[in-house]
């Protein structure tokens, strides 16, 4: 028997991928991660994009280097 599931089909580079892979094992229980599908494919569930989207662009912001930033303090 076939099981589709809905879900956003989700493009990156590897190391965003793995990002997004700690992202959804710190989510505990609300992990949303549906499949792992290769290096640079993970399939997340719709009800989750929006909050995705925001807990990645923290983490990214949180790993950028301004070297400027290091010149003011």
């Amino acid at each position: 028997m076939v099981k589709a599931t809905r879900g956003v089909l989700v493009t990156c580079d590897p190391a965003v991928k793995q990002i997004l892979l700690q992202l959804d094992e710190k989510a505990g229980r609300h992990r949303f991660i549906i499949a792992d599908l290769d290096e640079t494919h993970v399939l997340i569930s719709p009800d989750a994009v929006e909050r995705v989207k925001d807990e990645l662009e923290e983490a990214l912001e949180a790993n950028h280097w301004n070297p400027l930033a290091v010149e003011d303090q």
